[in-house]
């Protein structure tokens, strides 16, 4: 008869779980900005692949990055893990996503603006919109979009 710790193992097989990369350095500033510390994954993140495309994510294509800072609460708590899709780099209206702004990664919410640009939009209420006026578009980089967030414990 197997235990219970061996019936767990069994379906926590490597093909029902997707390993996502963690990169405990990087923080996406949920405020002004804060550039990258490590480009360098430095552990992982078991996860299903199911849950991850309910999300709308393509699995394959997800890291784990932290977000650092208020401008982004009640939403997404200083402190919480960004799961972050890289395959989804195309700025559209309401998704919250990661973007590296001159070398500073931040998570905030995109808002198309009525004259072509976008606005960064952060949650607080106490930070106002940054607009990105359609001229400097070109020079913003979209990280991906967080698929998924959570509280570290």
């Amino acid at each position: 008869m197997r235990s219970l710790s061996e019936k767990r193992s069994e379906k926590l097989r490597s093909d029902d779980m997707i390993l996502l990369p963690t990169y405990s350095e990087v923080e996406a500033s949920a405020g002004l900005g804060a550039a990258p510390v490590s480009d360098q994954a430095d552990g992982v993140i078991s996860l299903s692949p199911r849950f991850l495309r309910d999300q709308g994510a393509v699995p394959e294509k997800c890291m784990v990055i932290w977000a650092r800072g208020d401008s982004m609460t009640p939403t997404i708590p200083d402190g919480s893990a960004l799961i972050v899709d890289n395959s989804q780099t195309e700025i559209r209206n309401g998704l919250i996503m990661v973007l590296n702004v001159d070398g500073d990664l931040l998570v905030k919410r995109i808002r198309r603006s009525i004259a072509g640009g976008i606005e960064l939009i952060s949650d607080n209420p106490a930070y106002k919109p940054e607009p990105i006026p359609p001229a400097l578009l070109p020079q913003l980089h979209v990280v991906g979009r967080v698929v998924y967030f959570c509280r570290t414990p």
